[in-house]
């Protein structure tokens, strides 16, 4: 009888073609070769459109599949996760990474070759991680960001992110931080308020931030916090100073940065302000927002305990 509960199962692929310099479609049949076993109904479909993944998620929700997989970058997981994360027992979730960064596939050792993660999808290891929630209604697995430095990151061209990766992200950000641009800003967490003035602000769920995994050591998926980073200034000289920090892992410590670890926090600027959010490297709402974690929320299949 146990291969019964096996023909029960059913698996949604959702593809980004445009991922991986446009390679994603060569590892569909990989795919399917290796769910087989273990899902009876294998569903793929592939986006031509943003907002095509939540859906796509969602109606595998909705149809109570047991296992969805996405593949192409953090921008299709993020969708993807979008999907399933307003259910209380959305379906599990697998990553084939194939992004610029691929920062929650890195946080989670998932492999970065598309053919070892496809085949991570029936060994791994099923991880809860944490969900955030902006506003009731947006959800995020990484990070957000408020700032120049975040508004530089979500206007990086398509096209340069492909062609140099993450170097297009630092240059990005390079160009804004000259400026060195402060705004007022207040946190209103469960524990305290505080504000004053920053530069950029980096709201972090996982460990890997572009790509590294040094930078923010504290971090760990499924504590049931945000860990927030705020930096009082953010330019050249700041980060040169800044930089045995980021490399030791010890960026709280930082005289420049303002560091706190909350579950929830609604964060507003002044009145006349207007500040953008950057949400796993995609536009997010305005300034305010209220900020939620919805703990151990979504099973993912890593290679992490």
């Amino acid at each position: 009888m146990k291969g019964v509960s096996h023909l029960k199962k059913s698996a949604l692929v959702i593809i980004n073609p445009s991922s991986g310099k446009e390679q994603a479609t060569e590892y569909e049949e990989q795919i399917r070769e290796t769910l087989q076993d273990a899902y009876s109904e294998i569903t793929v479909k592939y986006t031509e459109g943003e907002g095509d993944a939540t859906r796509f998620a969602k109606e595998a929700a909705e149809n109570n599949y047991d296992f969805v997989v996405s593949l192409g970058g953090d921008g299709s997981v993020n969708e993807t996760v979008n999907g399933l994360a307003p259910f209380n027992n959305p379906p599990k979730l697998g990553i084939i990474p194939m992004g610029t960064v691929n920062d929650l596939a890195r946080s989670l050792n998932i492999p970065m070759k598309p053919v070892d993660a496809i085949k991570l999808l029936v060994s791994g290891i099923e991880t809860k991680i944490d969900i955030g929630m902006a506003n009731d209604d947006i959800y995020f697995t990484n990070i957000l960001g408020i700032g120049s430095a975040a508004k530089a990151i979500h206007h990086v061209d398509s096209a340069e992110k492909s062609k140099i990766g993450p170097i297009a992200y630092l240059k990005a950000i390079g160009k804004e931080i000259m400026d060195d641009h402060t705004f007022p800003i207040k946190f209103e967490m469960e524990e305290h308020t505080w504000e004053g003035d920053v530069s950029v602000v980096l709201i972090s769920l996982i460990d890997s931030l572009g790509g590294i995994k040094t930078i923010v050591n504290e971090v760990e998926n499924g504590d049931g916090n945000f860990h927030i980073f705020a930096f009082k200034h953010l330019n050249l000289t700041e980060l040169a100073k800044m930089t045995p920090s980021i490399i030791m892992g010890k960026l709280k410590e930082s005289e420049n940065v303002q560091y706190f670890k909350t579950r929830q926090v609604n964060i507003t600027t002044s009145a006349g302000e207007t500040q953008e959010s950057d949400i796993d490297g995609e536009q997010g709402p305005n300034l305010p927002l209220t900020l939620k974690v919805l703990q151990q929320h979504i099973t993912i299949i890593s290679n992490k305990a």
